[in-house]
């Protein structure tokens, strides 16, 4: 009996450590709060702060005023940092290029609310609301930013003008136990909450190094873990957002006029290559560009490339616009893209796109 009595006391203390040392790590951080963003703003470390009803928005928007307006949605973990190689192409282009974190990444809010699509479709909606953008945008994700541009573009088809999707979520991502394990109630709150910044800090640094400018990449990686409830917004999103199982909104999109663009690395190990046969099929008038020996960091391991392949592609909407007829619709041929087939790729080193082929998804 003393032994029971023993063991229970025992457990009941290892569960108050648990309790003290979850709300400490809770605590240990910062907040993101007003003063915060004042600082950030003076040291020239942010750029502008856009209030939104559920929670502020880190942005950088930039370019001609009156040029086509390209919005590019980050992914799961970076913030939109990632994007920070592509302001000079675009916008020296021509086109005014807006770019921000999703909710709790970045120096975006931590919201304490659940992290699923109707959170970050309320995010990009109320954004450009908010910013007055009252224009078809051309929608840009790379990874989960992916997922978010279809499921948006479905729910809101007259508010973008083209897709282009590198390597997106939704339509499943690579098994991964740890993920798993994370997913499961307390054990995974725990977890995260204690040990969360060291392990998305080491996964970081490993992406860091096929960057241009690794040391640039990792300190702007490394600054949104500065702020509390960075590790619980990704715990959130990992457990109610559909990485997988988003099929209908590329469906939708399939079903519709949008223009695709779709860039892939062929040796993708977080979203594989091979859910690239169930995009063509979903989105029949999708352009498909993939790269061999490429990974899923080609958003930054090579922004030169992908952002030519998103002017080029922007190009042509351009065009759409000018053959329009007097009622605003586009006519010709340009209307739809001509779909590709994927399955071997060959790539010109100087950086042409790719030419695919694909066989028929069954």
């Amino acid at each position: 009996m003393a032994f029971v009595k023993g063991a229970g006391i025992l457990a009941a203390a290892l569960a108050l450590i648990m309790l003290m040392s979850f709300w400490a790590a809770g605590r240990a951080r910062d907040a993101l709060d007003s003063e915060a963003r004042e600082k950030l703003l003076a040291e020239g470390i942010a750029h502008n702060f856009a209030e939104l009803p559920d929670g502020v928005v880190h942005y950088r928007l930039e370019g001609p005023e009156s040029g086509p307006v390209v919005v590019l949605v980050h992914g799961f973990s970076t913030p939109s940092i990632v994007w920070d190689d592509y302001f000079t192409p675009l916008t020296e282009a021509g086109y005014r290029v807006l770019a921000y974190d999703n909710f709790g990444r970045g120096l975006s809010s931590r919201p304490d609310i659940v992290y699923d699509a109707d959170l970050f479709d309320r995010q990009l909606a109320g954004l450009l609301e908010t910013l007055n953008i009252n224009r078809r945008i051309d929608l840009v994700g790379y990874s989960m930013g992916g997922a978010i541009a279809a499921i948006f573009t479905a729910r809101h088809p007259d508010l973008v003008r083209s897709v282009t999707l590198v390597a997106p979520a939704g339509l499943g991502v690579a098994a991964n136990e740890n993920a798993e394990m994370l997913k499961r109630p307390l054990i995974g709150d725990w977890i995260v909450r204690l040990f969360g910044t060291r392990i998305f800090y080491s996964a970081a640094a490993g992406e860091a190094k096929s960057a241009p400018n690794p040391g640039a990449f990792l300190a702007g990686f490394n600054r949104q873990l500065e702020y509390r409830g960075y590790g619980d917004a990704l715990l959130s999103t990992m457990r109610h957002y559909p990485l997988a199982g988003a099929d209908a909104s590329f469906a939708a999109i399939g079903a519709s006029e949008h223009p695709v663009l779709a860039i892939w690395g062929e040796t993708d190990e977080v979203v594989p290559y091979e859910n690239a046969t169930r995009l063509m099929a979903l989105i029949p008038q999708a352009q498909l560009r993939s790269y061999p020996a490429t990974g899923h960091n080609i958003a930054f391991a090579d922004p030169g490339l992908v952002s030519g392949l998103i002017a080029d592609f922007l190009k042509t909407q351009d065009a759409r616009v000018t053959s329009a007829g007097m009622g605003g619709k586009p006519r010709g041929p340009l209307v739809r893209m001509e779909s590709r087939r994927c399955g071997s790729c060959s790539h010109d080193p100087a950086g042409d796109e790719s030419v695919v082929e694909m066989p028929d998804a069954n």
